[in-house]
């Protein structure tokens, strides 16, 4: 029961995080007062993807990974739920790689186009 109970907390930490570093950092960046052309309407929902969606989507693929972990060393006798775990494993880092390279093909758009975008990132707090 502990272990379960453990694991939520773990899961639910993990799946919080990247929503608490993204208010941090990109509060007051998706204005929605330049609304009125298709160019504000694009900058602001590209701005709410990347500033919202991409990191849950993060989170839910650092979750399936750790839970990956935990089923494939928990159950070193049960070969089935082994397998599981390799599957989330696999998984979760085939979609960390995929969200982590759209990161970038991002950036890299970004920059030869020209166009704001906004990839989250952690503020040094300590020069305060």
């Amino acid at each position: 029961m502990k272990k379960k109970v453990l694991l939520n907390v773990l899961v639910g930490l993990v799946l919080i995080t990247p929503f608490i570093a993204s208010a941090a950092t990109t509060a007051g960046v998706c204005d929605a007062a330049n609304m009125e052309s298709v160019d504000g309407i694009i900058n602001w929902a590209t701005c709410v993807l990347m500033s919202t969606v991409i990191p849950f989507l993060f989170a839910i693929a650092t979750a399936a990974f750790i839970w990956g972990v935990i089923q494939f060393y928990l159950n070193p006798t049960n070969e089935e739920k082994r397998k599981k775990g390799k599957g989330f494993i696999v998984g979760g880092l085939i979609a960390l790689f995929v969200i982590t390279s759209m990161w970038g093909i991002t950036r890299i758009f970004s920059g030869t186009f020209g166009v704001d975008t906004v990839i989250p990132t952690i503020e040094d707090i300590s020069t305060n």
